[in-house]
């Protein structure tokens, strides 16, 4: 008995030693249930403006609205082209912040931060570390190359409250031929020594600060460009989380062939991904609705994004990645917006059960989240004899028995039991007699 109870406790150990940094939440939660802001939508959003008041009213705005979406995560792009959003004297400013050309006075990052926590959402510091221009890249091949970017990292991460650094999928270009002539397991090893030292940089501010990176979809394709995904997930010292992006439908044309394009791109992630890190899913709410000609599902489905959330929940990934903040409130991508809030809506009554006195009062509250498309909630008494609700959920008991109360919210109904006791008897004080 006791050689069991050791060897037990033994395998209790081990368990507990083995959760860490990589540890993932369950199946069946969405622990992370997040948007990517990029720089070409500061104009839309309101971002570029001399004005810090409006600066702030819109920034409050923008996350507002990703709060309701039902997101709790952002990935905001800081740096996209060797630049920052924030005053630097080392970085340019980001053109596509400026107004007319013109810097703002103010701090745009510390606002935005300040601004993002107030909806209780976690900043992710987004990052292109390579990419110059659309067409000049620093070469990851120099020392100068790491040193800049981790230069960058250490700049936000010592003077902002961020959640984390993220990088995307931009390593080695494709369109210069000078790095075509680079064999790809140099690409591979220079990128990562580049993603180590970040990963280590990160660490020695604060071990609680994430560092991530959402490679492209297809594997393929990341290793020939220097993403060396299989190392990152099999191997510590690298990355906290990854989101690969499988920017496909399950109505994928290959040769004229119907194809189940997301479904077999995630198995393949998931079979990659051995240290069992945190893996978010990246999901193209940008192509909801439009019309393609080899990813047909886009245009023939409006449930894409909701059957891909049932895919994650499923398994062994533990959230999702929304491509892009703009794409939330596209009339492109209405329907599929409406389906998506349908699978994370989560609502929940206060109270399963109650014991009241008649003539006593208590008040249910119905929780709804995410809060975008709220419909009214609507109150009703199975027996308004025992008990009656008004439209605030206050109910009043009114004689013994048993009722119950329901919350209407669209299609869901939830309802709490009341069992209502007679009301209490007062007891009489005997009258004292009288002396004469």
């Amino acid at each position: 008995m006791k050689r069991l109870f050791m060897i037990l406790a033994v395998i209790l150990i081990a368990g507990t030693l083995g959760m860490g940094e990589g540890t993932k939440a369950q199946a069946g939660s969405y622990s992370v249930r997040g948007v990517w802001v990029s720089c070409f939508e500061y104009k839309s959003a309101g971002l570029c403006t001399k004005s810090e008041s409006q600066f702030r009213a819109n920034a409050d705005k923008l996350f507002y609205n990703i709060k309701v979406n039902g997101c709790n995560t952002v990935y905001f792009h800081v740096r996209s082209f060797d630049d920052a959003i924030y005053p630097s004297a080392t970085y340019k400013w980001s053109k596509y912040l400026l107004d007319k050309g013109a810097a703002p006075t103010f701090d745009p990052l510390k606002i935005l931060i300040s601004y993002a926590h107030k909806y209780g959402l976690s900043f992710h510091a987004w990052m292109n570390p390579y990419r110059v221009t659309y067409k000049k890249v620093l070469d990851p091949a120099q020392a100068a190359t790491t040193e800049r970017v981790v230069n960058q990292v250490k700049e936000i991460i010592n003077r902002y409250p961020v959640d984390g650094i993220h990088f995307d999928d931009y390593f080695y270009p494709t369109n210069e031929k000078k790095y075509n002539k680079v064999k790809k397991a140099t690409r591979m090893a220079n990128v990562n020594a580049m993603v180590r030292k970040v990963y280590q940089t990160v660490k020695a501010k604060n071990r609680k600060l994430k560092f991530g990176i959402s490679p492209a979809g297809n594997v393929d394709n990341c290793e020939r460009i220097g993403a060396d995904v299989k190392t990152w997930m099999s191997q510590s010292g690298y990355i906290d989380y990854i989101i690969p992006q499988i920017y496909w439908s399950d109505n994928y044309l290959v040769g004229g062939k119907k194809t189940a394009m997301f479904s077999n791109r995630l198995a393949q992630w998931r079979s990659l991904n051995t240290r069992d890190i945190p893996m978010y899913i990246g999901l193209a709410l940008y192509r909801a609705g439009e019309k393609m000609k080899d990813d047909v599902g886009w245009k023939k489905s409006s449930k894409n994004i909701a059957m891909q959330l049932g895919k994650i929940k499923a398994g062994n990934s533990e959230g999702y990645v929304l491509f892009s903040y703009t794409d939330l409130y596209r009339s492109g991508a209405a329907k599929e917006m409406e389906n998506y809030l349908k699978v994370i809506r989560f609502v929940k009554l206060n109270k399963k059960k109650k014991t009241i006195r008649a003539g006593k009062k208590f008040k249910l509250k119905l929780s709804v989240s995410p809060l975008r498309g709220k419909k009214t909630i609507k109150w009703k008494s199975s027996n308004k004899k025992l008990a009656t609700v008004n439209k605030n959920g206050v109910v009043k008991a009114k004689k013994k028995g048993t009722v119950k109360i329901y919350a209407y919210h669209g299609t869901v109904k939830k309802y709490c039991v009341v069992k209502i006791k007679a009301k209490k008897k007062v007891k009489k004080k005997a009258k004292k007699n009288k002396k004469k």
